[in-house]
């Protein structure tokens, strides 16, 4: 937002569900939920006003299963949103509406943009197209949809399966605007190799297979310590696995952190670790912004080649891009790291050159501002 406010671009902020009451300066509309307790006015309204309309989307829902209750939650609610207040939206004059993501958020814009004939953009990155093969009305909207913003490759290559043209793919990365200094490149703590990994601790981040990586390390004898900062489903069941393989006193899952500290724990740590998958459920990340965040601090960042995260460096030059079931691979690269980290200084350097490069604020954020005024 600081950096579309140079450009002297200031869009109104609305958040449906929760969330802070302002974002860098900026007020934030908040839905107040209640609202929705008036959908028995709203809805006879707009079926009365737009009957074409509301039957559309009432039928496709009818006509087409939703794979996950936290998805049917979403989209009504985001229905809810648009009809208690499209007509809100059409006083305030907007010419587009934006969703940064394919799931609530777009399913208001879309709605709106139905009721109200606003056009509409949208936001597609990751658990939004690929979770049980997207949401649960992601179809109708890409099909509606002035264009589409992603950031990742792997992401613009799923929208274009599902019928985008290319041209209504916009790719622009996700944006820094924070370039930590660090004041050397050796190993932080003497002998001993610090890995951090950042995530919520579910399937896809692949935190079992880290746990294996990290048990192989401990086999090497490598010194070591590997801090994991995020929560989620999966914490009691990584610390059984954790304590089974004997790794209790160098694995430590530190729960969540506000971003400031996490940002200061990039320049504590030598090598960032990221495993992810693809889940059983077919969700995997885009570009975690941990990856470049890492990046941009200087760490050595090995990071899973299933997933969009080798995007944001080049393999062998500024990051490594690995099997995350190639156990060895992973070893050997850290057993090196451990015995000759001199070697890697001109990797961690490159990193911080590649994320400038790839994920500048002013850079990503001119790019979106000349998509949206297009």
């Amino acid at each position: 937002m600081r950096t579309l406010a140079k450009f002297e671009f200031f869009p109104d902020l609305y958040s449906i569900w929760k969330g802070d009451n302002s974002w860098e300066n900026r007020k934030i509309e908040k839905f107040q939920v209640y609202k929705l307790a008036l959908l028995f006015v709203w809805i006879p309204y707009w079926f009365v006003l737009k009957p074409r309309e509301c039957r559309d989307v009432l039928s496709y829902l009818w006509s087409n299963p939703c794979h996950s209750f936290q998805n049917w939650c979403e989209t009504f609610l985001g229905l809810g949103f648009a009809l208690t207040e499209a007509r809100n939206f059409k006083k305030n004059g907007y010419q587009l509406i934006h969703a940064v993501w394919a799931t609530m958020p777009a399913t208001a814009a879309f709605t709106i943009s139905k009721l109200q004939s606003i056009e509409f953009s949208m936001g597609a990155h990751a658990y939004d197209v690929f979770r049980n093969g997207g949401d649960w009305l992601l179809q109708s909207k890409l099909t509606s949809s002035k264009f589409v913003r992603t950031s990742s490759e792997s992401t613009a290559r799923r929208l274009y399966q599902l019928g985008v043209k290319p041209a209504g793919v916009k790719l622009v990365r996700r944006s820094l605007s924070d370039w930590p200094k660090r004041e050397h490149f050796g190993l932080t703590e003497g002998r001993t190799i610090k890995l951090l990994s950042v995530g919520r601790l579910v399937e896809k981040k692949g935190y079992f297979h880290m746990l294996k990586i990290a048990a192989l390390l401990k086999r090497s004898s490598v010194p070591f310590v590997l801090e994991v900062i995020g929560n989620g489903p999966l914490l009691m069941d990584l610390n059984i696995e954790r304590d089974r393989l004997g790794l209790s006193k160098m694995v430590f899952f530190s729960g969540s952190l506000e971003q400031k500290s996490v940002k200061q724990l990039y320049l504590k740590y030598d090598a960032f670790l990221f495993t992810g998958i693809v889940d059983s459920k077919g969700d995997r990340d885009g570009i975690p912004n941990v990856v470049p965040e890492a990046l941009a601090a200087g760490m050595l960042v090995l990071a899973s080649d299933r997933a969009g995260a080798p995007e944001a460096f080049i393999d062998g030059e500024s990051g490594f891009s690995m099997n995350p079931e190639d156990y060895d691979s992973w070893n050997s690269l850290l057993l090196d790291f451990w015995k000759s980290p001199q070697n890697y200084v001109p990797i961690r350097r490159n990193a911080q050159d590649r994320a400038r490069e790839n994920f500048d604020s002013s850079q990503n954020g001119r790019k979106l501002l000349d998509i949206f005024i297009d």
